[in-house]
């Protein structure tokens, strides 16, 4: 879809993305001592609980939706939200829970947290969970061990803005000019020519996933390139409706 396609369309775009429930690109957990520590165990309960930071999503990146976050769009969901699960698989079931998330915050964070060689900070959306070995033993031990320190988040979209790099769409080249400059991937916005600027989102749950590692990944160990899209077309519609559901019997 070119340009002037994407603009014309933009309407019905953000309608659809608004029907649908996005599960974003996982994250890695920074090693960072003072911020959020990969692999340290911060909080120990006669062997069943483990207490970690961990990270949702990183705002002011292009993700494989041509998505960009941007600070404060979790602020309001996070205040009125009563309960944000902490799961595995982005499964909305209750024996997917892996814990329970005690605060969930954003932080403003180094970019170079992230491994991205660019000046200042982003902002970073943070849980902190007590992961408890009665829900699920497995993932406790991966945990226990280390072996899970990739997230990412299920949302809903509340409000978009398109971004466009072309003079000729004032309102959209308007918002291209406000975020491509704190972009810590503008390459990949200049390849495509536009992204969508999510100001605002519902936060429904974080999943321990697998792979959903990307270039920003911290983990030291080894470095993985960006995984593809998840938006999750051929389920979409029954995952979405079951979480929608629990979401608007949480807030009722």
């Amino acid at each position: 879809m070119n340009i002037k396609e994407l603009v014309s369309q933009k309407a019905e775009l953000i309608k659809l993305k608004k029907a649908a429930t996005k599960f974003t690109d996982g994250w890695g957990t920074p090693s960072v001592d003072g911020v959020v520590n990969k692999g340290v165990v911060t909080k120990m309960s006669e062997g069943d609980v483990i207490s970690k930071t961990i990270v949702g999503n990183t705002y002011y990146w292009m993700d494989s939706h041509e998505d960009v976050h941007v600070k404060g769009c979790f602020k309001k969901s996070i205040k009125e939200t009563k309960k944000i699960f902490h799961l595995h698989d982005h499964e909305f079931k209750i024996s997917s829970q892996v814990g329970d998330i005690s605060k969930a915050y954003e932080k403003d964070l180094a970019w170079s947290t992230f491994g991205v060689s660019k000046q200042g900070n982003t902002t970073a959306l943070l849980a902190d969970s007590d992961i408890k070995k009665v829900y699920n033993g497995l993932i406790f031990e991966h945990y226990n061990t280390n072996k899970i320190d990739q997230h990412s988040v299920g949302m809903q979209y509340v409000s978009l803005d398109l971004a466009v790099n072309n003079e000729d769409y004032e309102d959209e080249y308007k918002h291209w000019l406000e975020i491509f400059p704190m972009l810590g991937n503008p390459e990949a916005a200049t390849e495509k020519g536009y992204f969508w600027i999510v100001r605002e989102c519902k936060l429904v749950e974080i999943s321990a996933v697998l792979m959903g590692s990307n270039s920003l990944t911290p983990t030291l160990e080894s470095k993985q390139e960006p995984s593809d899209d998840t938006l999750a077309i051929k389920d979409a519609a029954a995952k979405a409706l079951r979480t929608k559901e629990y979401f608007i019997n949480l807030n009722s």
